[in-house]
């Protein structure tokens, strides 16, 4: 919703940025080393927000736990989580709904990581039973013709 003309509300007219964010989301641009902290306001004060301390702290974590945040082996970490715990996900009916688990070890991004390493580029996740579930035993780094040779009703003649 847009405010009308002459509107002064601070939600959609947050004013002017500080001299300090500027700066910082400058440098960010640039390519320069920026902390976690001042990612996580740099990040809000551009969407003309504040966060809380503890909002800042919990991103920061996030971003050095592991050092993994963002890459193509987390998000195939948090796909998967999506797909079978989030019932409001968009492949949750075929995968959470129709059954699909996740084992309790995964739930841990650490862990999935010690369990099937970096994803290496070319490939997804793939379970290589279809009818069980994301555990360390059913599940490998795959590339888009081998996960379509591992579907139940794989016909190659019919290509």
């Amino acid at each position: 919703m847009k405010c009308q003309p002459g509107c002064t509300c601070k939600r959609h007219n947050p004013g002017p940025r500080s001299e300090w964010v500027r700066a910082k989301i400058s440098a960010t641009k640039k390519g320069h080393a920026v902390s976690p902290e001042t990612r996580g306001k740099i990040g809000a004060a551009a969407r003309g927000r504040k966060q809380s301390a503890e909002q800042v702290a919990a991103r920061a974590e996030a971003l050095t736990r592991h050092g993994m945040y963002r890459t193509p082996t987390y998000r195939s970490w948090d796909g998967m989580k999506q797909r079978c715990l989030n019932p409001k996900a968009t492949g949750y009916a075929r995968y959470g709904g129709a059954g699909v688990t996740v084992c309790d070890r995964w739930l841990s991004f650490e862990n999935f990581l010690a369990d099937m390493g970096a994803r290496p580029e070319g490939t997804t996740l793939d379970r290589i039973n279809p009818t069980l579930g994301y555990e360390p035993g059913n599940c490998r780094w795959a590339t888009r013709s081998e996960q379509n040779r591992n579907r139940p009703n794989f016909n190659p003649r019919k290509r």
